[in-house]
Formats: structure tokens, sequence, C-alpha cells
């Protein structure tokens, strides 16, 4: 420990299953040089599925009549990681709400590293409105290499808020209103029925088939998104430094206008369905079908592409 303290190195631990110790990591000493030595790692498991079905929120009289799966009250999320990534997913198949955290533990030296491992806590619980939230809790002053990757495996799933300060975050198959932010990181939306609200303040926006509205913003980060036929809920779409493409149903109905300070400006229209009453260097105006619904795709530095989907004939 003497070399230790000579190089005032910090010694990192990951949390992921039972407690043992298992590798060797990196000791960081004055001058950056890496030492391969004297430096483990613990690994805890935070699968906390017994916590969550043990708080039940008993089905509604009409419910509990009913087979109907469909009839089933919809988990609601909240969940918010300060560093981190996120993972929520809906399988059908399973019988209840599934949380799983892997952490990662930082600490002034091996034995600060030790304690603080053992006191990390998965937050996970039912609240008085039946909303389940999720919090990793960490001991003592956050440090800087503190982190928690979060798994959530739901049956069904509702209205929901999805927060990473630092870490991507990834939601597929939910239904209901989607709230999803993350200062630095990604964000991808896939297999979601409902709104979505989407903003990154450091990193791209990826939402796949979307049923219902979308607002989806980057600071600095492109933005790509898709809407499923039958979808033509208007949207709002900004970066200020990123490129933003969207591709509409063969039965969309709306106005779009794109702007781009610095950037080129593209209509992809293989069939020719829209109009452009507008069309200059920096912004377009594009009418299709009966053209009733506002949206807007804007950057500050980067391009803006507009696809309309052309119809499969089989």
């Amino acid at each position: 420990m003497t070399l230790l303290s000579r190089d005032r190195a910090r010694c990192i631990f990951c949390v992921t299953g039972l407690l043992q110790v298992a590798c060797a990591f990196v000791v960081l000493g004055t001058n950056l040089a890496m030492r391969a030595s004297d430096a483990s790692c613990i690994v805890i498991d935070r699968d906390i599925t017994e916590v969550v079905k043990s708080v039940v929120i008993p089905r509604r009289a009409a419910d509990a009549k009913s087979d109907d799966a469909s009839e089933t009250p919809r988990e609601k999320l909240m969940v918010e990681v300060a560093h981190g990534s996120i993972e929520v997913i809906v399988d059908a198949k399973a019988n209840d709400t599934r949380i799983e955290a892997q952490f990662t533990v930082d600490g002034i030296d091996l034995k600060d590293a030790e304690r603080r491992a053992q006191v990390v806590k998965l937050y996970a619980e039912r609240s008085a409105d039946g909303t389940i939230v999720v919090q990793p809790v960490f001991p003592g002053k956050a440090m800087a290499r503190d982190s928690a990757k979060v798994t959530i495996r739901v049956p069904t799933c509702g209205d929901s808020s999805v927060k990473s300060v630092d870490g991507a975050i990834s939601v597929r198959g939910i239904t209901g209103a989607l709230r999803v932010s993350t200062k630095s990181g990604s964000i991808k939306v896939t297999e979601h029925l409902g709104s979505v609200d989407a903003t990154s303040t450091d990193g791209s926006i990826v939402i796949e088939g979307a049923s219902d509205g979308v607002r989806a913003t980057s600071s600095n980060g492109g933005i790509r998104v898709s809407l499923a036929e039958g979808n033509d809920h208007p949207f709002t779409l900004e970066s200020k430094n990123g490129a933003i493409a969207m591709e509409v149903g063969t039965s969309f109905d709306g106005v779009v206008h794109m702007n781009s300070v610095s950037g080129a400006l593209a209509l992809v229209d293989p069939i020719k369905r829209a109009l452009t009453p507008h069309s200059a260097e920096h912004s377009m105006t594009v009418e299709i079908g009966a053209a009733v619904g506002q949206s807007t795709m804007q950057t500050t530095n980067g391009s803006v592409a507009l696809s309309l989907r052309v119809a499969v004939v089989k």
C-alpha cells in the first residue's frame, strides 16, 4: 500500500455478480503511466426481482373478472440514473418486472472501494400511485467513476419517464407517453406505441416506427426518426449541431417546415405526393396530402432530409 499512497492511485471496482475477487485492473500514477499490479475487482449481484414481486398493486375488481391480458393495467416506470446506461424491454412472457443493475464503484484506495461496494443499493419501490420508481444509490459523496448499468424487463408498460445524466438509453416495446432524456449519451426508442419526447444534450437520437407525436431535441448530435404507417401526428425535430432525417408513411398528411442555417435540405418523394410552395437554400415548406398538421425539422449546423415512404406492392 506504500506504492499506492505515494502515487496517489485510485482503484476502481466493478459491481455485477456475487461478491468475489475477480480480476486485476489498472492503477493510475501521478505520471499517468499505467501499472498492471496492486489492483483488484469485486463483483456483486444486485438482482432485486423479489423486491418488485413482493410489492403488488391489487387489480381493480373489473380487471380481476377478465382473463383478457390487454385489460390489465400497464406498469408505469420512473427511472433515473446519475451516471450509467438504462435499457427498458417489454417482455410479454415475463410474469413480473425484473430489474438488474451492474455497479461500477470508485474509491480513494482499495479499502475505501471495498467499503463502498458493500453498501451500494438499487432502490426500486412501487409508489402510492402504482409507479415503479428505480434509482441506483451510492454511499456518501459521488465519485468520478461511479456508474450503474440498469436493465429493466417488464411484462407491460405504460406512461414512463427514463432519465440518465450521463449514459445511453434504450427503450423497446412500451406503450403510452414516454419521456426520455440524457445529458450525455445516445437515445434509441423502438417498437413504441404512444408519444415520444426525447432530449439529449450531447448524443444522437433514433426513434423507429413512431406511432404518435414525436418531439426530439439534441444540442450536439444527429436525429433520425421514422413514423409507423397511419401516423400523421405533427412532429418537432431540433438539433443545434447535427443532421436530421425523417421518414413518413405512405398516408402521411401534413405540412413540414425544414430549416438549416448551415446545411443542405433534401426532399425524397419518388411518387411526387408533396408540394413545395416555398423552397430556398436554407428553408423549405413541404405540403403532403391534406396538409393539416404543422411539423418542424430544424438544425443550426447539419443537413435536413425528409423522405416519403413508398407502398410495397405484394
